[in-house]
Formats: structure tokens, C-alpha cells, sequence
């Protein structure tokens, strides 16, 4: 895992060292192993490294090629090693130590604009191209990998975190409105594009950015989706769960590659069960062993209303059946207080996120005290692979079974049958008609818009990131639309990054199995049926895996979350506590003695520390 960083000058000024140092400074909060810069007249590239993959203990970034003059930054592991030996022709006595980011680079080389078709794997890197003057930027396909940048007034500047872009001097730092009046209304939703800053931007996942400095021209291009169209064709049932089970195998065994010692986020649930098991087959046969991270109760709390939503017996039940003897129970939070959370969460985030996974920071603390700089996770399971088959009688219309899909059963509420025959256009007009008359609204969206007086036009445009993206707007073409929205969706996205964000400041790599672009393309292209069969939830799923889980989970049909250490201390925050930080709001301020059902008590952490900003509210 790596940090990277880059500047260019539109105007073609030089770019001086010391402009990268003040980016590299900033960045380096978490004491990278290994950093560098390279610059040359008005572009400059930098690089803090993590070592993890073997190959990365002997990599130099940024790496110049003087023969093509071409210069790589990148924080990228990529997982199809043997097909790219392949297609580059890479000689067998070069393939076990090279780097993944000079695999990149001769992908690049071969293929140009249209490399990062070729990459699967986490991945996000900056190649300048000295002879065709340009730069080429790509993000992996579900957006692990964090890709910030900004591009106003003559200057393009980019980083894995936005503090290394809010490090220059002189950047423009407006807050973007919308996405601050999104983070007041519950659920928020945010473009996948956006950040609370309005010139720093994100590159979207599955897109490639190419500036051209000289004609001061920005192109962003996206480069893969999912196939929703092809359905594969394999003779019987069995044939597909060996399908899905070898794919599943393929994603665990390619994220196991490191020279640190190697974790899992083990909650209990079916997802990372699974995971734990195959990769602990796998690190035995390399004579290594796994390390289990779970969140769990503490000794003695016997309060039944919280003991129900301990996962313990299952974590428990997983590492008997694997004989898993290195496992960590973490019983409490990172913080003694939960404002201290918060804080922390501000400065992971450099400001306000859609997704703050607090629950993660116990075990990413743990893992870092352990040199664990890899954690493998069970999300995005749920999205798509392991989906519990939700809406499974859209399937009918797809067959034009329409008596069917009306007399099907809804397994979960929260969804009207009417929904995929009603134009989107007119869903989206009657979503703003529903935000102009708050009664109709849910009681937290109706204090919000009482309490917090939030202009007319940010509240008319409060959804319209969600209702405007295509995927939304595509999800009820066909069942496999839909799952696709699942998965693409900017939720997901926001929270892989997130997670990403969290380890960097812990020095451990997240990396995620389920998010496998190889693996969600085989269970997507399976026929529809499969995905839904059986009484239990993930039925063939759960075949799939079964010599894998214990008999306890083979028989569970719930998932209560790894939560329970929150729920034991008991530590909220008051009325009194929200007063005190109230009172060093200024009075003009409209957030004053303003306090909502569910306090989003970071939103008035971020105001304090920027108070410059209430005037323009």
C-alpha cells in the first residue's frame, strides 16, 4: 500500500521541490517506510511507500524509464499477474520479483489510454508521458484505492488524501454546499464524485483521467462496467457452484500476497467466515498462520438485550473448525470518548465523508500493534455475491412472467411492485415534490429541514445525486441491473475508500475478496434463478462454500453486525455535551441551540474548527 501525490502547472511555470516537499509532509502523518519525489520543469510526481507485497520491498517510486520517458507513481497491487506475463511477453526469470507498478507501466506501454482494461487488482497511479506531454491517471474498477484532484486556476494537483492537495498554499478551498446540506439529511447520499471541497474532486472508480497540460485539457473516461447482458451457459447446477467456488477461491488465494503478517476482519457472519477459512487453508501450505480480528463483548456483560447481538459463539464456532489458535477478541472502543472518535474521523476524512466506519478503527489499531498490514474483509458480500436474493421476483419480468412476479412473496419490505413501471422522470419529479411538502417527508428529513433552515434550492437538489446517476436510473431494466446498482453503487464505493483512508493512518491495507471484479461477474452472469432458491437466504451460496463453514453457520438465516463492543459501554453523547460544543458556535449562526433527533454531531466539530465558514450558510 502507498500514498501518492502529484502537481503540474497549466501555465508550463517550473515546479519547484519544495512545493512537492509541503504535499509529502503532509502526507506522511503515518511514517512511510520509503518516500520520494521526482520532478521535471512543471510536472511533479511523489510517493510514500508501505511495504506489503513482496515484490514491493525493492520497488522505487516514483520510477522514471529514460528509454520510453515515462514515469510511474502508483499505489496499486494487481492481482492478475500470469495473464499480464502473458500478454507482455515477460520473461519467467523476471515475473516473481517485479512490481506491480512496473507491470503498469509496460501495460501501459503496450496498450496506452486503454491499459487499465488489462488490470484487475486495487489500484491508483499517475504516468507522465514525456513525449506526448501528458498524463495519465486510472482508478481500479470499485475504487479501493483513494484518487483526490484538483484543476483550477492553472494548476492540477492530485493525492491519495485530500490533506495533500489542502496542503498547497494558495488552493481554493470553498465548501461545496450541497454536499454539506447532504451530510444534515438521513440517509445521506453523495455523488460519487464529490468531497465537501467544491474544486477537489474524486476520480470515480473504473475511470481514466488524461491531462494535457499545454492545451490545459482534462478528458475523464470510463473503462469498464459490468456485463449485465451475457448469461453463462454451463451444463448442470454443479458445474456453477464449482464455477462460483473456484472464483471465490481465486479472489482470497490473490489477496493473501504478503511479506507481513497477514489478518481478517472475522465477524461471524457467513462472508468473512468463509474468507477466514480459505485463507488459512492457503497461508498453511506456506507455512504461515492467520490472524483473526473480531469485535466482541467484554467478560461479564450479561444484559440480554445486548448479549443477543454478540456474534461471539459463531466467531467462535469459525475458529474451531479451522483450528485457528492466533486470534484477537477486541472488547472496547479506541477512544475513551466518543467526541474523541469524531475528531479523529475528521482528520482521517480531512472534513465531512458519507461514510465514517468508526466500528473498524478497534480493529485497525489492533492489527497495527500486531504489523498486520493486511486485513482481509467480508464487505461487499452482501451487495451482490452473497445478496440475499431482496426484489428476487423482478426476475419474473425479465421471463414476462407477469402473474408471477404479482403473486410473488415479498421476502423484505420496502419496496413497491409498481416501482419498475413508473417513468424515472416521473419518480424524480415526485421525489422533489415529496421534499417541497416535508410533512410527507420521514420525521428525521422533517427536522432537518425545519431545524437547520436549509435553503430552498439545496433542499430541491438534496437526492438529485442519487436520482441523476444512470446505474439508479438503469436499475429496473432487468434483475441483473439491479444487482449490478448493488454493487456500483456509490455506497459501496464510498465505503471501500473510507476504509482505505482508515489504513492508511494504521499502516494496514484493507483489501476486500468480494469486491472481486472476476468473482462478481461470474455469480452476475449465473442464471437468476439460482440466486434466490431455498427457504434460507444465499442457499447456493451457502452449498458453495459449505466444506468451509461450521455447522452452526451452515443453520444460521440472520446477521446481527460486529458491533457489540459499542453496545456495551454505553457511552453517548448528552444533551449537556452537545450544549458545550453549541456554545462555541457564534450566535448569527443558524445551527445555534439547533439540536436534531439524531445529532450529527461531527457536522458541529467540523463548523467549530472552520467557524470562517457560517457567515456564508
Amino acid at each position: 500500500m502507498s500514498v501518492i501525490f502529484g502537481k503540474c502547472r497549466l501555465d508550463l511555470q517550473p515546479i519547484l521541490p519544495d512545493e512537492l516537499f509541503v504535499m509529502e509532509n503532509r502526507l506522511n502523518h503515518w511514517q512511510a517506510d520509503q518516500k520520494a519525489i521526482w520532478s521535471a520543469r512543471f510536472i511533479g510526481l511523489g510517493h510514500l511507500m508501505l511495504h506489503n507485497t513482496p515484490q514491493s520491498l525493492a520497488e522505487q517510486l516514483p520510477y522514471y524509464q529514460p528509454d520510453s520517458g515515462l514515469t510511474i507513481t502508483a499505489d496499486a497491487r494487481i492481482d492478475n499477474r500470469e495473464d499480464l506475463y502473458r500478454k507482455l511477453d515477460i520473461p519467467p526469470a523476471e515475473r516473481l520479483l517485479l512490481p506491480d507498478s512496473l507491470l503498469i507501466l509496460k501495460a501501459y506501454e503496450k496498450y496506452g489510454e486503454n491499459c487499465a482494461e488489462h488490470l484487475i487488482g486495487d489500484f491508483a497511479f499517475a504516468i507522465w508521458d514525456k513525449h506526448r506531454q501528458k498524463l495519465f491517471c486510472a482508478r481500479d474498477q470499485l475504487g479501493v484505492k483513494p484518487f483526490f484532484y484538483y484543476c483550477h486556476n492553472n494548476l492540477f494537483a492530485f493525492a491519495s488524501e485530500k490533506k495533500g492537495i489542502m496542503a498547497i498554499p494558495g488552493i481554493d478551498l470553498k465548501i461545496n454546499k450541497q454536499f454539506l446540506y447532504n451530510q444534515l439529511v438521513f440517509p445521506v447520499e453523495q455523488a460519487i464524485d464529490t468531497t465537501l471541497y467544491r474544486h477537489i474532486k474524486r476520480l470515480q472508480p473504473a475511470h481514466t483521467l488524461i491531462l494535457e497540460p499545454a492545451k490545459k485539457n482534462l478528458r475523464l473516461q470510463r473503462y469498464w462496467d459490468l456485463d449485465v447482458h451475457t448469461e453463462t451457459r454451463l451444463g448442470n447446477k454443479s458445474s456453477y457452484e464449482e464455477g462460483l467456488l473456484y472464483h471465490f477461491e481465486q479472489a482470497v488465494e490473490c489477496r493473501t500476497r504478503s511479506s507481513y503478517p497477514l489478518g481478517v476482519e472475522l465477524s461471524g457472519g457467513m462472508d468473512s467466515s468463509a474468507i477466514t477459512a480459505i485463507a488459512n487453508n492457503q497461508l498453511k501450505k506456506n507455512g504461515q498462520h492467520l490472524l483473526t480480528f473480531s469485535n466482541t463483548l467484554a467478560a461479564g456483560i450479561t444484559d440480554p438485550e445486548i448479549t443477543k447481538l454478540d456474534e461471539r459463539s459463531y466467531i467462535d464456532a469459525v475458529l474451531e473448525f479451522n483450528d485457528i489458535k492466533d486470534f484477537i477478541y477486541i472488547t472496547k472502543t479506541a477512544f475513551d470518548h466518543p467526541i474523541d472518535e469524531l475528531n479523529f474521523a475528521l482528520e482521517v476524512n480531512d472534513g465531512l465523508e458519507r461514510w465514517n466506519p468508526l466500528w473498524q478503527i478497534p480493529i485497525k489499531k489492533a492489527a497495527k500493534s500486531y504489523n498486520t498490514r493486511t486485513l482481509l474483509s467480508g464487505f461487499p458480500g452482501d451487495e451482490l455475491v452473497t445478496y440475499r436474493g431482496k426484489y428476487y421476483f423482478l426476475d419474473f419480468l425479465d421471463k414476462k412472467q407477469y402473474l408471477n412476479y404479482w403473486l410473488a412473496k415479498k421476502k423484505y419490505p420496502g419496496f413497491s411492485k409498481l416501482e419498475p413501471f413508473i417513468p424515472h422522470q416521473v419518480k424524480y419529479q415526485l421525489s422533489k415534490i415529496k421534499r417541497y411538502l416535508s410533512v410527507f417527508n420521514d420525521r428525521h428529513t422533517r427536522k432537518a429541514f425545519d431545524q437547520f433552515n436549509i435553503p430552498s434550492y439545496y433542499k430541491q437538489h438534496l437526492r438529485d445525486c442519487l436520482w441523476l446517476d444512470p446505474m439508479h436510473q438503469e436499475q429496473f431494466k432487468s434483475y441483473r441491473h439491479f444487482q449490478r446498482y448493488r454493487l456500483l453503487k456509490p455506497q459501496v464505493n464510498q465505503r471501500l475508500e473510507s476504509e482505505t483512508r482508515y489504513g492508511i493512518h494504521f499502516r494496514t491495507e484493507p483489501r476486500f475478496p468480494m469486491a472481486d471484479i472476476r468473482l462478481a461477474q461470474f455469480y452476475l452472469s449465473m442464471p437468476n434463478a439460482y440466486k434466490y432458491e431455498g427457504e434460507l437466504s444465499r442457499t447456493f451460496y451457502r452449498n458453495t462454500v459449505s466444506k468451509y463453514l461450521p455447522p452452526l453457520l451452515m443453520q444460521r438465516n440472520d446477521k446481527y453486525g460486529s458491533v457489540a463492543p459499542f453496545l456495551s459501554q454505553q457511552k453517548k453523547i448528552t444533551e449537556a455535551e452537545i450544549a458545550r460544543l453549541m456554545s462555541q458556535i457564534p450566535k448569527t449562526s443558524f445551527l445555534k441551540n439547533k439540536l436534531v433527533h439524531r445529532p450529527p454531531v461531527e457536522i458541529w466539530l467540523w463548523l467549530i474548527k472552520n467557524q470562517d465558514w457560517l457567515e456564508q450558510l
